[in-house]
């Protein structure tokens, strides 16, 4: 377990800007080591419906749909590489939208209950996750997982103290 960089990075939602991103840290030598993405659009657009259905909206339909149309033309990708110094001048210099933040990484026991474990540990504590992102596959013995936290180092003393299984 450990505090590191999370790069968050605005593409522009065109085909190829994926691979544009990849080829810049590639060829830079930086390697990612996890990723999410997520569609702005998409993201208002489940919010919207989800308000709807469960709880009361607490904007306009016109104004979802404002910002739904503006979100289209963005992704967001949440990066977590090996340089991100050298990553963040690098995506600056190629003119990205980005911006740096702490987050903790740790590598879970791959088998069922360990998620859940770590995040009522942080519960316990009164440390909201804010959003987790992982992976890892089958045959591995340990998966790879990302949380933003408000506080990185009560995460991290927290999960010192609590002396959770299957966390490293």
């Amino acid at each position: 377990m450990k505090k590191d960089t999370q790069l968050s990075v605005f593409l522009r939602n065109v085909p190829g800007e994926l691979g544009r991103f990849a080829d810049l840290m590639g060829e830079s030598n930086v390697n990612i080591l996890a990723m999410f993405i997520q569609n702005a659009a998409d993201y208002i657009q489940e919010m919207f419906e989800a308000r709807g259905r469960s709880i009361k909206r607490t904007a306009s339909a016109a104004s979802y749909g404002s910002v739904i149309k503006e979100a289209k033309e963005y992704s967001l990708i949440r990066v977590v590489v090996d340089q991100p110094e050298k990553a963040l001048d690098l995506l600056k210099q190629a003119e990205y939208w980005v911006n740096a933040s702490e987050v903790l990484v740790l590598k879970l026991e791959n088998k069922p209950g360990t998620l859940g474990n770590i995040s009522k540990d942080f519960g316990d504590a009164n440390i909201n996750i804010n959003y987790v992102y992982g992976s890892g596959t089958l045959e591995m013995e340990r998966a790879i997982y990302v949380f933003h936290v408000q506080d990185v180092d009560l995460a991290l003393k927290s999960l010192s103290s609590t002396q959770t299984s299957g966390v490293q």
